[in-house]
């Protein structure tokens, strides 16, 4: 990877951040939803976000398993950015359930169940790496979560929760409005995992 300075990162990282959280806040609203679809935007955001650091770790933890061991940090920091995005997706959750619903967390819904268990199951694994702290135990465990997960976001049943609101919504501006929201998203996320990691190989 180019050495790219630590200050255009956290630089970069803040201000990408920053233009996430403005795109939200002008987007356009939607007919039934209203402006609580705003909430919808950060919330799917960063939990389809969090599918996707997931994935990205389970493949690097192959390959450290493999025997590139120059990519075990950026194995470690994808695997906690990605247990971060999906506790900030789920925390964010909150606010359109009440909006929308009248309760903060709706225990009865399997998403939400799937989603605290996979949070529990996610803190429990950083914990046991971090205490462990080696790299092919991690590497494994890295791989069993991320497969558990993606395997269950496809199976688990939803009742309240819409399947796929922004792809439903009655105007074609609204994917264009989450698109951009979510690529904003992506860019601060690879930005601070990329801060991360070079602090980490600074101490090395």
């Amino acid at each position: 990877m180019p050495k790219i300075p630590t200050r255009f990162l956290s630089l970069s990282t803040l201000v990408l951040s920053l233009a996430w959280i403005i795109a939200a806040a002008i987007a356009p609203v939607e007919r039934t939803l209203g402006t609580t679809v705003r909430w919808v935007y950060v919330h799917a955001s960063l939990t389809q976000l969090s599918l996707l650091f997931f994935l990205g770790a389970a493949i690097l933890a192959i390959l450290v398993l493999l025997g590139k061991e120059t990519l075990e940090p950026w194995m470690r920091v994808t695997g906690w950015m990605a247990l971060g995005l999906w506790a900030a997706g789920f925390l964010l959750s909150t606010i359109p359930a009440k909006l929308s619903w009248g309760v903060w967390v709706d225990f009865h819904e399997p998403r939400t169940q799937m989603t605290l268990r996979v949070l529990a199951a996610g803190i429990l694994f950083l914990l046991v790496t971090l205490w462990v702290n080696a790299s092919r135990f991690t590497a494994i465990f890295q791989i069993v979560l991320s497969a558990v997960l993606l395997t269950l976001i496809r199976q688990t049943a939803v009742v309240r929760h819409p399947v796929n609101p922004i792809a439903q919504a009655d105007t074609a501006a609204i994917p264009l409005a989450y698109s951009i929201i979510f690529l904003l998203a992506l860019l601060a996320s690879l930005s601070l995992t990329w801060r991360w990691v070079r602090a980490i190989q600074d101490r090395m």
